[in-house]
């Protein structure tokens, strides 16, 4: 079981530093690595950080939905949770 800051310090335990996502994740089994596709925008949509409700935006709405999620799977990948 995981122990508080406070019984840390009692005990004199240091806490081991995290140097990196992947290095932490590199050796543990739980956690499968799966391949992850980016999304293809075809809409012709601009893409922006503003969604509306408006019928006439819905093709812009879905292109900044795609290049939200295209980034997070980028990021996903440079540090290697995602392949």
């Amino acid at each position: 079981m995981a122990m508080t800051r406070q019984e840390r310090i009692n005990l004199n335990k240091k806490q081991n530093k995290i140097a990196s996502v992947k290095e932490s994740f590199k050796n543990d089994s739980t956690i499968p690595v799966k391949p992850i596709a980016q999304l293809k925008d075809s809409t012709g949509g601009t893409v922006s950080n503003v969604l509306d409700d408006t019928t006439a935006n819905q093709k812009d709405d879905v292109a900044s939905i795609a290049s939200k999620v295209n980034e997070i799977i980028l990021a996903l990948q440079s540090v290697g949770i995602v392949k």
